[in-house]
């Protein structure tokens, strides 16, 4: 089953700061899907939970009995994927913001990095304690604010990349994960670009602090809608 929303809220199972939870809920319009144990954290944050994924081994069966009706169950017992790729597999949404997955255990945080790469088309901002991350792989354009921290990690090498607004151009490098990063970089204006040569695609990580969160929502909807 394929679940279609406008816009979409996921909630996995590390922690989560249930006032932005409900901030952007509220602001977003947006539905609300769970993760396995991310169904706990939508039951603290008074959020209804339109339907849960993952092999359901941190959901108990009396909440399930308790909920019975009002959230839908599916029960995914396959362990070749995680309980995000899971969710992401059965939801068609153009934007997706995430809650619950970038902290707590760093491997888990590095499986959702990876899940982001692999599911670029669906245009995932996911939220942290300190930071917000998404993923690209072609060119970015974001507003923003002079002075604010930005990193670049790639996923892949990249190589002959331009940018615009940032205090230390990546005109001319080559990223790579084992090679050169970006990270610690800062933007130089209000408006941010990142591009690179006609017809090359790569994934890169673009992280900033939490209170971008609106700025990073804007652009990867503006990449969305250039598909």
């Amino acid at each position: 089953m394929i679940y279609h929303a406008d816009t979409a809220i996921i909630v996995g199972g590390s922690d989560v700061d249930y006032n932005q939870l409900r901030y952007w809920s509220a602001s977003l319009k947006a539905e609300i899907f769970a993760a396995d144990s991310g169904l706990q954290h939508c039951i603290n944050a008074g959020l209804a939970c339109r339907a849960v994924f993952g092999d359901m081994d941190s959901v108990s069966p009396e909440l399930q009995d308790q909920l019975a009706g009002k959230t839908a169950w599916h029960q995914i017992s396959e362990q070749d994927t995680t309980d995000l790729e899971k969710l992401l597999m059965h939801l068609d949404a153009p934007q997706i913001l995430g809650f619950g997955f970038m902290g707590g255990r760093f491997d888990h945080a590095l499986q959702a990095l990876s899940v982001m790469a692999r599911y670029q088309d669906r245009h995932i901002v996911m939220v942290g304690a300190e930071d917000c991350m998404m993923v690209c792989e072609r060119n970015l354009v974001m507003q923003t604010t002079p002075e604010c921290r930005l990193s670049i990690w790639p996923l892949a090498e990249i190589s002959q990349l331009s940018s615009t607004g940032l205090v230390w151009p990546l005109d001319g490098l080559t990223l790579a994960p084992t090679a050169q990063t970006a990270t610690s970089n800062r933007t130089s204006g209000s408006r941010l670009t990142i591009s690179m040569p006609e017809g090359q695609t790569a994934p890169y990580a673009v992280i900033m602090p939490v209170e971008r969160i609106a700025d990073m929502l804007d652009a990867s909807l503006c990449i969305a809608q250039e598909k």
